[in-house]
């Protein structure tokens, strides 16, 4: 596997675990080797589009076992929080 895609492969599983110290690393090397914004926008996109489809279907799965869960929160800490207020 050549470079760039090892990278790339590496961004997206990163964006996958919600590892953000994974993510800066990789961002860098990604630089490092002339990758582009774009390009690493795009792998963000298809990435958070795989992670956002399987929660779905575990969110569905998980209806499935114990009846409908509320999920209108958008994060741990409500509506109102991007991130748990992380520091």
């Amino acid at each position: 596997m050549d470079k760039k895609t090892e990278v790339m492969v590496a961004l997206g599983a990163a964006i996958g675990v919600n590892c953000i110290p994974c993510f800066d690393h990789l961002y860098s090397k990604a630089k490092e080797i002339k990758m582009n914004d774009e390009e690493i926008k795009e792998i963000v996109e298809i990435a958070g589009k795989v992670k956002n489809g399987a929660s779905t279907f575990l969110k569905q799965a998980i209806s499935d076992v114990v009846g409908d869960v509320d999920d209108s929160r958008q994060s741990c800490c409500g509506p109102s929080q991007s991130a748990c207020n992380q520091n």
